[in-house]
């Protein structure tokens, strides 16, 4: 658990004003100022750049109205034991200016202490004096410190971890993101890092790059050489669908088109959709990661693909209707065009819908059920190769079968009987 005590946002002249999400007191820009360790200067006013919104890791540096200022960096969610009020992460057990709840500040000479605002500290927690968290009012900057915890408190009071880090165990540590690993003091992705390719120092050879963890001649199947680095076109928010095409702020990557929410059967995971049956850094759950020799597949880690899905690099993938694999590892589907039976086309095959250029079939379709995006429980079965429809005529799709008519019933099915097409059937069972 991390928990911030924040300092912030008005001086007074010659003097820090600490804590408090109050918008007074706020000087000329021209006029001297003098901040507290921790806190700097920006446009008159003593700030800290590790928590502000408005001034995140540096004067100006606005975060936008959906993230939060996270050790210097602008995040969508807080760490653990945080809340975001105001678009600042807060321990509302501890914070003046937030007691409890978002908004609710201490009067002048009380603290804040398991949420209520009191005479004195618990016994888990440190009084400190000045320099933090001190509540709206400045007054005699008295208040309650996790030093655990509290990156102005790591430690002891008034030890400040530096920029970028947080306070874990009463020891200063650099914050990454989810999918991120620290590595000398920096956040870097062992998927695709040429300096630090699946292990912290490992360096990749010149003309290689660091795909899936491993030093390759070039990128694995689906993915491109962007500056020199691997990328997933189709989930990477700065070369969303080629290189160098960025997403806008509050627009997330999905299928290698920028929009304002993840598409059918991909999750937000940090700020990037991720497909959660198929993806090994996120495998059933955001930041579940199979290790070494095991692969994503309907949701969990195992050491092969489930039936009717193909290896593609160490990861699972449907041949039949994934865009970046269509009919074979790496074969990626033109702008515009979907996948549907193995072969890349204007659009789905009759029976099939088109879900995030993906063509899936709403009546078996567990992670489509129904319709795009309905997620039946975990642990229920692939549909069976016989119920995919046939490809279409003149199709080199060799993975062609046979399609029984199915039933329209539209109510649950008995105890013991199938459920109808398109529903989720009992756990354990399949669309």
């Amino acid at each position: 658990m991390v928990t911030l005590a924040l300092a912030v946002t008005g001086c007074t002249s010659g003097a820090a004003v600490v804590g408090g999400l109050g918008d007074g007191g706020g000087m000329d820009a021209a006029i001297d100022v003098s901040c507290t360790t921790g806190q700097r200067a920006c446009s008159g006013r003593c700030v800290d750049n590790q928590s502000d919104p408005d001034n995140c890791g540096a004067c100006g540096t606005r975060c936008q109205r959906i993230e939060a200022c996270v050790a210097g960096r602008c995040a969508l969610a807080c760490p653990g034991g945080q809340t975001a009020c105001n678009g600042r992460c807060v321990d509302l057990g501890t914070d003046r200016a937030n007691c409890g709840t978002c908004g609710t500040a201490c009067g002048t000479g009380l603290v804040c202490s398991g949420g209520q605002c009191g005479l004195e500290c618990g016994a888990s927690l440190a009084t400190c004096m000045s320099g933090g968290d001190a509540g709206t009012d400045g007054g005699a900057g008295r208040y309650c410190a996790n030093t655990r915890t509290d990156r102005l408190n790591c430690g002891s009071c008034g030890n400040v971890c530096p920029a970028g880090q947080i306070c874990e165990g009463a020891t200063c540590i650099t914050s990454c993101a989810a999918g991120l690993t620290t590595c000398s003091d920096r956040c870097v992705d062992l998927q695709s890092d040429n300096n630090n390719c699946g292990t912290c120092g490992t360096t990749c050879p010149g003309g290689q790059v660091c795909s899936a963890g491993t030093c390759r001649v070039s990128c694995g199947a689906g993915l491109i050489v962007c500056g020199g680095v691997c990328r997933d076109p189709q989930t990477d928010n700065a070369n969303c669908g080629a290189c160098g095409r960025a997403c806008p702020s509050g627009q997330l990557c999905s299928g290698g088109v920028c929009r304002v929410t993840c598409g059918a059967a991909t999750t937000e995971c940090s700020g990037v959709c991720r497909d959660l049956q198929t993806d090994n850094a996120n495998c059933g759950a955001c930041g579940t990661a199979c290790v070494a020799g095991r692969v994503c597949s309907a949701g969990a880690c195992n050491v092969s693909c489930a039936a009717g899905l193909d290896n593609c690099d160490g990861t699972c993938r449907d041949l039949t209707t994934d865009r970046a694999h269509c009919g074979a590892c790496g074969r990626t589907c033109a702008a515009g065009q979907v996948c549907a039976n193995g072969a890349c086309a204007v659009s789905c095959l009759s029976g099939y819908t088109d879900c995030t250029g993906a063509c899936r079939d709403l009546q078996t379709d567990n992670t489509n059920c129904g319709a795009c995006g309905r997620v039946c429980g975990a642990a229920r079965p692939a549909p069976a190769a016989s119920a995919r429809c046939p490809a279409a005529a003149g199709s080199s799709s060799a993975r062609a079968s046979a399609v029984t008519p199915r039933a329209t019933a539209t109510t649950a099915a008995p105890a013991g009987r199938a459920a109808p097409p398109g529903r989720c059937a009992a756990p354990g069972a399949a669309c």
